[in-house]
């Protein structure tokens, strides 16, 4: 989810801040110097450990900074975010966290 979803818009975000004028890097390998230091920990927030609480944990993170950084992109580029549609989608991974493992 992080690298076609998250990463993408990560570098769109750092597009806009930087007018295009530069590339990211390949596969968002200059992301981190582009942004300060609370959203790169936002960004680290959004990888696992091995437990499977800290994996849903980083699902979440996930989902949070993704909103915030398309909520940004989207006003500056003339498009709303659909909150309704994150909404939906949220409730439906919280279902799926709820349910009972066999």
């Amino acid at each position: 989810m992080k690298h076609i979803y998250l990463r993408p818009m990560l570098e769109w975000r750092v597009g806009i801040n930087i007018d295009w004028s530069v590339p990211v890097g390949a596969l968002g390998k200059g992301l981190k110097k582009q942004f300060p230091p609370d959203i790169w920990a936002q960004v680290e927030q959004t990888y696992a450990g091995a437990q499977l609480a800290d994996n849903w944990q980083a699902l979440a993170h996930t989902m949070s900074l993704f909103r915030q950084i398309a909520v940004e992109v989207g006003e500056h580029l003339g498009y709303a975010y659909p909150h309704d549609l994150h909404q939906r989608v949220w409730a439906y991974v919280e279902h799926i966290r709820q349910m009972e493992r066999p």
